[in-house]
Formats: C-alpha cells, structure tokens, sequence
C-alpha cells in the first residue's frame, strides 16, 4: 500500500469527530454506571435493585400491619425498646421466595448512612422455615435485604424458662435459660426429627442439633447472660429432655471425719 497524504483540514475533522465520540462514550457509561452503583435511595431499593439497605441515605421504612411487614424490596423495620422490651421474635415468611436479616448494634443505632457500621446478620427465612433472634437491649433496627416482594410476620412466642437446671417436654418449644452454665445434655426419645437451634442476645449461635430418631448429645454455647432453645420434634410419639450442667456455686464442705493430712 501506498502512503495517503491527509490534508490539515481533514486531520482536523477526524480529531473532532474523535473528541466527540469520546465525549458521548464517556456520558453513556456515566450514565450507566450512576443508574447501576448510584445511591439511588428509595428507587433503587423499590426496584429490587439494591442490597446492603444500611448503606443507602434514606432507605424504605416499613410499617406494621399488626404482625405482619410487606415490602417490595430491600429496607428497614424500626420497633421501640418499650415495644419490644428484648423479648424474641419469631420470624416467619409468607410470600417472597427468601428474606435476610441484619440487626443494628447499639452503638450504632441512628447513624446515618456514612457512619454505620455492618450490622449483625441474625439468619434468613426461606419457605416454611422460621427463625427466632433476640432484639438488643435498645430500640430495633431490623434491616431486611431481598431483591423481590415480600411478606414476613413477627410473633413474640410463648417462652418455657428453664427452672432448676432441667426441662422436659414433646413436640415444639421454646425455651429460655438464665445463668453461668455453658452446656448441657439434650436427649430426644422416638421417632421423627428433633432439631435444635441456640440463640443467645442479640444474635444466633452456631452448632445446631439436627438429627433424627434416639439422640443423647452434648451441646455448647458461647457464655451469655440468656439462651433460647428452639426446639422442633414432629415423631409421634417423642419426647425430650434438657439437662443444664450447671456450676457449682459453693465451696465444698470439708469431712470432719477425715481430719487434715
């Protein structure tokens, strides 16, 4: 090929035309990038678009209908400490194909959007599942992120204390247990499934008891002032136990009759 001489005049068109289909590249992709990581607020999250809620100015704030929260994406639940009063919740999904949720710490309640921190993941409810959590010692930031309609109750269940180190029951229950013992034995009789979950305040505890038929297991938790027990048992016939190992809390009385050595 031969060399083309361009003339000064079309050098200049071509630079022109360059410019300017650079600058029109560069408003598409502005363009697009503001409408797919913008803060877009309440329209960004109406539209199903946006998780982490807690990072958005002025996320939806969703209001009771009695139990029940509906919402057409990810955003908000506020519940007074008087309302509340650090009772658990049990949470259930009634339409939306799954719901998680984060709880604010104290600490951080009310901040806005550039000063909060990532809230406690307390779980997620996916079909017929429930999840039970513990709200803070403080009024409830209850952060629900999805990217579709949803429907969800929030019942405060009947709570079983667990009196003397020991219960015992068949079938569903929750129970609750207050002091300084970090473990104890629970034993399932039957058939059927027995499933245990642990929440401590605030938020859920690992090592969940699942399993089916004869069971005589050991548990742990994390030391905490109160634990939930979840308990799920669905045999018939079945029946349960829990049995706290609990901590001495005297010193020993001495033998008179062994004198000292």
């Amino acid at each position: 090929m031969t060399n083309v001489s361009v003339s000064s005049a079309a050098r200049q068109r071509i630079r022109s035309f360059s410019v300017w289909v650079w600058v029109f590249g560069t408003m598409v992709l502005f363009v697009f990038a503001l409408n797919t990581f913008g803060g877009g607020g309440e329209n960004e999250l109406a539209n199903g678009d946006a998780f982490s809620p807690w990072e958005v100015a002025d996320p939806p704030v969703f209001e009771s209908n009695g139990v029940t929260y509906s919402g057409e994406a990810s955003g908000l639940i506020k519940i007074p400490l008087e309302d509340h009063d650090q009772a658990p919740y049990l949470v259930s999904l009634v339409t939306g194909g799954y719901v998680s949720l984060y709880v604010t710490e104290t600490y951080d309640i009310g901040q806005d959007a550039d000063n909060r921190a990532y809230p406690t993941n307390v779980g997620a409810v996916v079909g017929p599942e429930e999840l039970l959590f513990v709200p803070p010692d403080a009024d409830l930031e209850l952060w629900v992120e999805t990217d579709v309609p949803w429907e969800i109750t929030l019942k405060q269940p009947r709570v079983t204390e667990i009196a003397g180190g020991f219960a015992s029951g068949a079938g569903n229950d929750i129970l609750v247990y207050r002091g300084d013992a970090a473990s104890a034995r629970f034993v399932h009789k039957g058939t059927g499934v027995f499933y245990v979950t642990f929440t401590t305040l605030g938020r859920p505890v690992g090592g969940s008891i699942i399993s089916n038929g004869e069971v005589d297991v050991r548990q742990s938790w994390p030391p905490s002032d109160a634990v939930y027990f979840s308990i799920e048992s669905d045999g018939s016939p079945n029946a349960w136990s829990v049995d706290i190992d609990e901590l001495a809390t005297d010193a020993p009385t001495p033998d008179p009759q062994k004198g000292t050595q």
